[in-house]
């Protein structure tokens, strides 16, 4: 699950037509899947320019396979919180998605980011309504999610 040059395309779009990042949580800890040079394409094709600390902090981020925090942070986020059912990938808040989320977490985010990881949730339902019970008012759920002909990948496949 992560960013690749779709999905990061998709997330600056979205950031073009208004949406806010200030609270980002993202469903299973992102990782970047994007060279650095392709990244500083995109950015540069949504008229992004990140300041030099950053742009480093991300070009390290793209050459490792890092995670996508500073991605995340590029489009504005503050507060950055990452969901996962283990601790395995450094994720900020342990959570199995199968279950309701806990009240803390209700309407606290401006953006859920979904990037391949509801696929693998088997009680989908439960795990859709958590997301959206994320999104605080005027907030927004978004989804780059694997779609059919992806045969053996989660338990889901989803259709466009």
């Amino acid at each position: 699950m992560g960013i690749d040059a779709n999905s990061a395309r998709f997330v600056l779009s979205a950031r073009a037509q208004g949406v806010r990042f200030r609270r980002t949580v993202t469903i299973g800890r992102q990782s970047l899947f994007i060279t650095p040079r392709l990244m500083r394409q995109i950015l540069s094709e949504f008229g992004v320019t990140p300041a030099s600390g950053l742009l480093g902090e991300l070009d390290e981020a793209c050459a490792s396979g890092g995670y996508a925090e500073p991605f995340l942070r590029l489009l504005g986020a503050d507060e950055i919180t990452s969901i996962d059912a283990s601790g395995y990938e450094g994720a900020s808040a342990i959570h199995d998605m199968n279950h309701p989320i806990p009240e803390a977490l209700r309407c606290s985010f401006d953006a859920v980011i979904d990037g391949g990881c509801l696929e693998h949730v088997f009680n989908f339902p439960v795990a859709i309504k958590n997301c959206m019970e994320m999104v605080d008012i005027g907030g927004h759920f978004l989804a780059a999610t694997p779609t059919n002909n992806w045969p053996g990948h989660g338990f889901y496949q989803f259709s466009a």
